[in-house]
């Protein structure tokens, strides 16, 4: 009997063993579970502390406001870096008359040429004012810098094209050596001038009007004014005209499509390259009446005889060499904008802000929201962006702010200097200052003023 019983109780132990083992081995399982989820949870807010402490990557420029000129609200293209080291500026005033403004680099000034309308001689008439440099400044051999106006707000086109409506855009040039601006006169009647560049071989003026979208010039050795007719609809008239070294004139139209104008034939002839832009589809984040079918800017490049430029739709950097075969003559280089955008379809509309520097890399100040001054999607850094021309290395060098840590809230010009520093003009959020107060409005509630800003690449 007891020894049937030690037995069953051997038996009973043996059963039990596995059992207790098992269990064991589960608790040990479950503990090294709830460890490693700790750990990873751990692992998780140390990441999460850590990318939240460290500061974002930043391009620092340093920056120089109007004095005076507080409430101008805009500024496109018209920017230029002269070779006696002082820097043209077109300020922009919707409803008002725009300036000309130039700073003094060597002597760090800024100086006030006088408002547009004044110089047109057209104060007190009445009309529509010149409220705008809207194209591009270019430099004659005589040293003079030359130019178009523009109008703004055209009444809200109540009065377009009428006896008291905005009589016009003038062709003018300043002279840096006496200080005076002459004016040549009224080119297209009733339109303005939006887009534009000199050419100095010839000595013209080139620009396509608002809002036909004619292409037009003055010779200003023999101010003859020319209008060539319509090159462009509305909704796709090109920012930039870019001229080659030999004095041909190039623009976009329609979908893409390239055009050339030569001044020795004074024909226009459409090309059969396309641009890489996308159709425009469901416009996200931005205006549906902007284009998407057009280059933004361009800028030519007397070393490899190509223009850099930069189309709408997506801020796709491309070249365009109009020497070679038709089907080579336009190449995509990759994506200009903030990488985070990449292959987005709300990639913010494309900036004028393009330029070449003397270390071969292009600069482009890439908007980090959609930006267009007062009607701006938020007040959002810009980042600089270059792209290398020997190595076709693309690099976002972070978010453009001030010594201050103000941010540079987006910009639509850029040139540089005969000593290499690349200039922007833009905007950034407005201090008060009670020496020179006022803003040029506000973006979603951000006041904002306009400045000169300046970057040196040696220095970073």
């Amino acid at each position: 009997m007891n020894c049937r019983m030690d037995a069953a109780r051997r038996l009973a132990n043996r059963d039990a063993a596995p059992s207790n083992v098992a269990e064991r081995a589960n608790r040990i399982r479950l503990a090294r579970r709830g460890l490693g989820r700790a750990a990873r949870l751990l692992l998780a807010i140390l990441a999460a502390a850590a990318h939240a402490e460290a500061p974002a990557k930043t391009a620092p420029v340093d920056y120089r406001y109007f004095p005076g000129l507080a409430t101008m609200d805009g500024n496109w293209a018209a920017l230029k870096a002269g070779s006696d080291g002082k820097v043209y500026v077109g300020l922009a005033c919707h409803g008002c008359n725009g300036h000309l403004v130039f700073y003094d680099s060597q002597k760090d000034r800024m100086i006030d040429v006088g408002d547009l309308t004044a110089l047109a001689g057209e104060s007190g008439s009445g009309l529509g004012p010149q409220s705008k440099i809207h194209a591009k400044f270019g430099e004659g051999k005589d040293g003079r810098i030359y130019f178009a106006t523009h109008g703004g707000w055209w009444f809200d086109y109540a009065r377009f094209a009428t006896s008291e409506g905005y009589p016009g855009s003038h062709y003018m040039a300043y002279d840096p050596k006496t200080g005076k601006v002459q004016d040549f006169g009224i080119g297209p009647r009733f339109e303005g001038m939006n887009t534009g560049a000199y050419d100095p071989k010839f000595n013209r003026i080139y620009g396509l009007t608002h809002p036909r979208g004619h292409f037009v010039y003055y010779d200003v050795a023999t101010g003859a004014k020319v209008d060539k007719g319509r090159i462009n609809n509305w909704d796709s008239i090109c920012r930039t005209l870019g001229i080659d070294d030999q004095g041909n004139v190039y623009g976009s139209f329609g979908a893409g499509r390239i055009f050339q104008y030569n001044p020795r034939t004074d024909a226009i002839r459409e090309l059969n390259a396309r641009l890489p832009v996308r159709q425009k589809g469901i416009s996200l984040g931005r205006d549906y009446d902007k284009a998407e079918t057009a280059w933004r800017v361009v800028v030519w490049d007397s070393e490899s005889r190509k223009f850099y430029g930069v189309e709408e739709s997506a801020s796709t950097l491309f070249s365009f060499n109009p020497a070679a075969p038709s089907e080579e003559q336009v190449k995509t280089l990759g994506q200009m904008c903030i990488p985070e955008f990449a292959l987005r379809r709300d990639v913010p509309y494309a900036t004028l802000s393009l330029t070449i520097g003397p270390d071969r890399k292009l600069y482009y100040a890439a908007a980090g929201a959609e930006f267009d001054y007062v009607s701006s999607k938020s007040a959002t850094a810009s980042h600089l962006i270059t792209y290398d021309l020997r190595s076709g290395k693309m690099q976002d060098l972070g978010e453009m702010r001030l010594p201050d840590g103000r941010p540079v809230l987006g910009t639509n010009s850029a040139d540089t200097g005969p000593d290499g520093t690349i200039y922007f003009v833009g905007a950034v959020g407005a201090k008060e200052d009670p020496s020179d107060p006022g803003h040029g409005g506000m973006i979603q509630g951000t006041p904002f003023r306009l400045a000169l800003f300046i970057y040196h690449p040696k220095a970073n």
